[in-house]
């Protein structure tokens, strides 16, 4: 396994490779090559201004993926506990789930503010229904036998989802984080685009609007970064609190990889 994992370092370092010798290479007249943006980039990340504007972004995007995460996953459990909790809450859901959030800036700039609530609702409220989903669906994959076992117990409803339901899909309901933080930050720089002065996204419209393409692309692979590193803490935080179930997806990696292999 060991072995595997250098492999697969190696190759993703590889293609990084390949794809920043062909934008070197192949750039010219707005795009600037690699080596000024890579030069622009950690003059930014020293520069006052930029170093501000990444921290309000940092500010928004936390706050409202906390928010949201935080209330959206209570409710789908609740959702998947409770049959009456489920009648009422789904068809809201299901009605807003399907609506572009961003879509809601507006609304919420009128009823809120220019300020930052109605950035961080918007961020939370694209949190929040990816949250419910996941955590409604983790309730459905609990095997009957634990739930039943817990009631032969004693156990509360409360008890049942906080001591069996809730650690049993725990696995799960982290690696959701994935989904409800990549569109929290894909909401964030629209956001802050269409109603901001400060923020990454208004950093990328402003440099791209003064023809300013390498702190443009400078402040892109800044998100590319954020991005990396949310990915990496979500990995991280699944190796330290679910150990066994680190070791159970690498058992059925090697299972279907010899199942191909044989075949």
């Amino acid at each position: 396994m060991e072995i595997k994992n250098k492999t697969s370092f190696l190759r993703a370092v590889i293609s990084f490779v390949v794809i920043i010798a062909l934008w070197e290479f192949f750039a010219s007249g707005f795009i600037p090559p690699f080596s000024r943006v890579f030069v622009t980039f950690f003059q930014l990340i020293v520069d006052p201004e930029f170093t501000e504007n990444l921290t309000v972004s940092l500010y928004r995007l936390f706050s409202g993926w906390l928010l949201g995460a935080l209330f959206g996953t209570l409710i789908g459990l609740a959702m998947g506990v409770n049959y009456k909790i489920k009648e009422h809450v789904m068809p809201l859901v299901s009605a807003v789930f399907p609506i572009p959030k961003i879509a809601l800036l507006p609304l919420l700039m009128v009823l809120f503010g220019l300020g930052e609530t109605s950035k961080i609702l918007t961020i939370a409220i694209g949190a929040f229904f990816p949250s419910i989903i996941t955590a409604y669906s983790a309730v459905l994959r609990t095997p009957i036998e634990y739930i039943e076992q817990g009631q032969s117990l004693g156990l509360t409803g409360m008890q049942i989802t906080r001591m069996l339901i809730f650690p049993t899909n725990l696995p799960y309901l982290i690696q959701g984080c994935r989904t409800s933080t990549n569109l929290s930050l894909t909401l964030l720089v629209a956001a802050e685009m269409l109603g901001s002065q400060k923020g990454l996204g208004n950093w990328i419209l402003v440099s791209g609007g003064n023809m300013l393409f390498d702190q443009m692309l400078a402040g892109i692979i800044c998100l590319s970064l954020l991005g990396l590193m949310i990915s990496f803490t979500i990995d991280v935080t699944h190796r330290l609190l679910c150990p066994w179930d680190e070791a159970i997806s690498n058992r059925d990696k090697i299972n279907v990889t010899n199942h191909f292999t044989r075949r």
